[in-house]
């Protein structure tokens, strides 16, 4: 077996380690809270009970969040809107956003250093070769400044795999700095939409909630075609003589 199979194995096994404790800690949670959340839905002021049952986490609640959140940057075939859905609502909607571009931050951090260290191999752990050869042949990657516009860009529309994104950007010309702050900020207005739809929820106010969430599902049908277009345009370069 070659040094690049071993490693992608042992790679996917750390995933899956990593996943099946993220799973545990979840159900842990809800196991040990499940009452006290039940509390707070069912009173007269949800809010208030939230802020006091938030409060009685202590340090370890948002510290929680954080960690869980970059984790599914790290291993991007965990779902990330239950967790910004969660964070709202545990959280509130402004700093349930801060918590979770928090996490973006480290999580996309561990993944570009890991990257530029293990290359292909780490990327093919996770994602389609296929895949990742139409994104890295895309001209505009080739060059900084298109990169760094292009990347913006496709973080901010719904609907892209940001997270197959990040595997990619340690191989174009971005400098690591500046990949993490085009790539938090595109990710934030997503993430407090989400947010605040999830803080919706837990005051009750669902007409907001599905207003946000109709406008992120239109946001990611036009992106899901964006991304398909993206990616024909490349394979019609390509098979064309």
């Amino acid at each position: 077996m070659k040094y690049s199979d071993k490693l992608k194995k042992a790679i996917r096994r750390l995933a899956g380690c990593v996943s099946l404790l993220a799973a545990l800690t979840v159900v842990l949670f809800l196991i040990k809270y499940l009452p006290d959340l039940k509390a707070v839905f069912l009173s007269s002021d949800p809010s208030h009970e939230m802020e006091r049952f938030i409060a009685g986490l202590g340090f370890w609640g948002p510290a929680a969040l954080v960690l869980l959140q970059s984790v599914q940057i790290a291993f991007a075939f965990l779902p990330g809107e239950p967790i910004e859905l969660a964070a709202g609502i545990l959280f509130g909607g402004f700093a349930g956003s801060l918590l979770c571009l928090a996490g973006v931050l480290i999580g996309s951090a561990a993944v570009y250093f890991a990257v530029s260290r293990l290359g292909h191999s780490l990327i093919e752990s996770f994602h389609d070769k296929q895949a990742m050869g139409r994104f890295q042949r895309i001209r505009a990657f080739r060059e900084e400044k298109s990169a760094e516009t292009l990347t913006f860009f496709l973080f901010l529309i719904p609907g892209i795999p940001k997270d197959f994104l990040t595997f990619l950007a340690p191989l174009t010309p971005m400098k690591p700095l500046r990949f993490l702050l085009i790539s938090t900020l595109g990710r934030a207005p997503g993430m407090f939409i989400t947010t605040y739809a999830g803080q919706s929820i837990l005051t009750g106010d669902y007409l907001t909630a599905g207003i946000l969430y109709g406008i992120l599902t239109l946001g990611a049908a036009g992106g899901w075609f964006f991304y398909r277009y993206l990616t024909k345009k490349h394979d019609e370069r390509r098979s064309s003589p």
